[in-house]
C-alpha cells in the first residue's frame, strides 16, 4: 500500500457529499432512520434552515447506516450503538498528515486497496473494547488472547453492500482538485430542488452562485414570506389564488 503518496483529502470530500436519497438506502426503513437521529445514533444533516427539509445522505452516512442495520439485527442498543459510533467517528491522523473520523480513514483503505477491515467489538458484562483492525491485527490479537468474546463486523461488507447498488465502481476523481466553490455549485446542480442555477466567475473563479427554488402550497409559500428566506421571490396566481412561487437566494464566496 503506497498510501503515503495519496492526498485523502479529495476522497474525504467525494465521501461526504450529501447526494444521496432514501430510496439509496439498502433495507433501512425511514422510521428506523429517523428513530436513529431521536436518539443520536444516526447525525441530522439537514439543513434547520431550509423550507423543506429534505433528507441527504453522504456515501459515509450510507456506509455507517449499513454498519447500524448490522448492530440492529445483532439486537444492539443504541446506546451500545452510540458507544460504537464515539470510537468509529473518533478523528484520527492518516499518512497524509491530516486527520479524519477513524470510519472514514478505513473507508478509504477499503476502496482504495480493496484492504479488509473489521469493526470488532468485545464483551465482558457488556462492551469493554471496540476496535477497527486490518485482518493481519484482527487474527493477532485473537492469537494473544486480547480479544475473546466479541463480535465482529465487515466493513469491507458494509461497503460492498450499501456502495454498490449507489456507486457501482467507485471514482473518486469526478471531486477531485474541485474548489470549495465549484464542489458547493456541483452539489446544487445534482440536486433536485432547484429549478434553475447560474454561475458568475470573476478572475476565473465563482464568485456568485444563483439558485431558484419552487416552492407548492400556500402554507409553505406564507411561511416562507413570514420568515423573510429568500432574497427575491417570483410569486404565480391562477384564479385570484396563490399557486406557486419560485424563491432566489445568492451565495457570495469571499476571496
Amino acid at each position: 500500500m503506497n498510501s503515503k503518496q495519496i492526498n485523502f483529502k479529495n476522497h474525504s470530500k467525494a465521501l461526504n457529499e450529501l447526494i444521496f436519497e432514501a430510496k439509496d438506502l439498502q433495507g433501512v426503513s425511514r422510521r428506523t432512520v429517523h428513530s436513529w437521529k431521536q436518539s443520536g445514533v444516526l447525525d441530522d444533516k439537514r439543513d434547520p434552515n431550509a423550507l423543506r427539509r429534505w433528507n441527504y445522505f453522504s456515501a459515509i452516512d450510507i456506509i455507517w447506516m449499513g454498519i447500524l442495520n448490522e448492530m440492529k439485527q445483532l439486537r444492539f442498543t443504541h446506546s451500545e450503538m452510540k458507544a460504537c459510533k464515539e470510537v468509529l467517528f473518533e478523528m484520527i491522523i492518516a499518512e497524509d498528515k491530516k486527520e479524519y473520523p477513524a470510519l472514514e480513514y478505513y473507508t478509504f483503505l477499503v476502496l482504495l486497496y480493496n484492504q479488509p477491515i473489521y469493526i470488532v467489538i468485545s464483551y465482558d458484562n457488556g462492551i469493554d473494547a471496540i476496535w477497527m483492525l486490518d485482518e493481519k491485527d484482527y487474527f493477532l490479537k485473537l492469537k494473544s488472547g486480547e480479544i475473546e468474546n466479541h463480535t465482529a463486523l465487515s466493513l469491507h461488507k458494509a461497503v460492498k453492500i450499501n456502495l454498490n447498488p449507489v456507486y457501482k465502481l467507485p471514482v473518486f476523481n469526478e471531486t477531485a482538485g474541485l474548489t470549495n466553490e465549484e464542489a458547493k455549485a456541483l452539489s446544487l446542480i445534482r440536486s433536485k430542488d432547484f429549478r434553475n442555477i447560474k454561475i458568475t466567475k470573476k478572475d476565473g473563479e465563482i464568485s456568485i452562485i444563483e439558485s431558484t427554488e419552487r416552492i407548492d402550497g400556500t402554507e409553505e409559500i406564507a411561511k416562507l414570506l413570514t420568515e423573510g428566506k429568500y432574497q427575491n421571490i417570483e410569486i404565480k396566481q391562477i384564479n385570484g389564488k396563490i399557486v406557486s412561487a419560485h424563491r432566489t437566494t445568492r451565495t457570495h464566496f469571499k476571496k
